[in-house]
């Protein structure tokens, strides 16, 4: 494999490809705003909020089992096929959601349209964890900034033309479909010795260890769209649009976390297969002491200009939600927190201890976040949020103390043999 960047080259690439995707769904729900108004702007937000949810199936969470796969316990093969036969679930899931649920056409058909963007999008990550797997992170950064920008941009054009939703939504298809086959599998055949079959038998031999993951994964963004599906039984499009715009600039901590974390995943495998684990301490450390500082900033900013900016960004008033942007922030610290931490116990292979985290997350959000949210509105949304998140990094930390322990009982019986 030929490899001739920098770090940095591949620091800056995760940095862009990070960002680009993080922006985009912001970008998206301010060109809606801005061309169709807030009612439109809801509607596209609950789709895309929903795809996000379905993606959780096409990607089955098998990004963070492949990108730390050091050892190559799984062949590309296998994940690519195993990736087809979750996509292929990916849109029976949606298509049966749309047509169980009472929606009105055009509703459903953005929902629908919108979850297959995603899929593409799934079966595209597929390459870009084969990228990151073989230290090639500048290789997945690359198509992770292109494909937003492009499939953000065509959206924007169709959707000025048109001034059609579901048109403008089958455009981020086209554009993002044929950037993975002119580019992505370029970047593969050009740089990686490795074949693209699809072998449905042999790619299900990665159920086993994707399955917790993937639970994990779906109900954990249930849990963030918990919120989004109670202000939609129970409140308008334009309100469901209002915490769309306030909770959005959440991501900002998560995406300065994901720039701190995510190039050092490969080596915090190597870490924790070699039994270092001070040096695998020290980055756990750095990076949610970096979480701390962002998040206060962002609470900062929030407070400060947040309100004004998100308002003339969309065209609409904010003020009246300032204290709630606030609370997003320091929920949106906490996700981050939760993110890591699950990538944490991902690369100490604990995969299947997640799921008791997240199915205490799952009922507090089944049962409080509606009483929350038809109570206090908004604020309640925020609420419900913070505290489902809260609730999953307790539950994170007992399980990553739980396996060090275990992990340096271990090494103590390795190191006396």
């Amino acid at each position: 494999m030929e490899c001739n960047v920098t770090q940095r080259q591949k620091v800056f690439w995760n940095m862009m490809g990070s960002l680009c995707n993080a922006l985009s769904s912001m970008i998206l729900g301010i060109i809606v705003n801005r061309i169709t108004g807030s009612f439109m702007g809801g509607i596209f937000t609950f789709a895309f909020s929903n795809a996000q949810l379905m993606y959780t199936i096409g990607g089955f969470e098998v990004r963070p089992l492949q990108s730390t796969d050091v050892d190559e316990k799984y062949s590309f093969a296998q994940y690519f096929s195993y990736r087809i036969i979750t996509c292929i679930a990916m849109v029976i899931a949606v298509t049966g959601y749309v047509a169980v649920s009472d929606y009105s056409p055009l509703k459903s058909m953005t929902i629908w349209v919108v979850a297959v963007y995603k899929m593409v999008e799934a079966v595209a990550d597929v390459y870009a964890g084969m990228f990151q797997q073989h230290d090639r992170i500048d290789l997945s950064g690359k198509t992770g900034t292109a494909r937003p920008v492009l499939s953000t941009i065509a959206f924007g054009i169709t959707l000025y033309i048109t001034k059609n939703l579901v048109a403008a939504s089958a455009s981020m298809i086209a554009a993002s479909a044929v950037l993975f086959v002119l580019y992505d599998t370029r970047l593969k055949r050009k740089y990686f010795n490795v074949k693209t079959q699809f072998s449905p038998l042999k790619g299900l031999s990665v159920f086993k260890d994707a399955f917790p993951l993937f639970i994990a994964a779906f109900i954990n963004m249930y849990i963030s769209n918990a919120p989004k599906y109670s202000i939609n039984r129970f409140y308008s499009e334009e309100i469901q649009n209002y915490y769309n715009i306030i909770f959005m600039p959440a991501f900002v901590i998560n995406l300065f976390s994901l720039f701190a974390f995510r190039p050092m995943l490969t080596d915090m495998a190597r870490y924790w297969n070699d039994r270092a684990l001070k040096p695998l301490f020290k980055i756990v450390r750095n990076i949610l002491l970096w979480i701390l500082f962002v998040t206060l900033c962002a609470m900062g900013g929030a407070y400060l200009i947040g309100a004004q900016i998100l308002g003339m960004l969309n065209g609409l008033s904010i003020m009246q939600y300032r204290m709630d942007l606030v609370l997003v922030m320091v929920a949106g610290g906490i996700s981050a927190i939760v993110t890591f931490l699950y990538y944490v116990i991902t690369v100490m292979r604990r995969q299947k201890l997640l799921i008791i985290g997240y199915v205490v997350g799952f009922i507090q959000a089944l049962i409080v976040t509606p009483i929350l949210v038809r109570a206090k509105g908004l604020t309640g949304a925020v609420l419900s949020y913070g505290i489902s998140m809260a609730i999953l990094a307790v539950a994170f930390i007992a399980i990553i103390i739980v396996s060090v322990l275990q992990k340096e009982q271990m090494c103590k019986i390795y190191t006396k043999v």
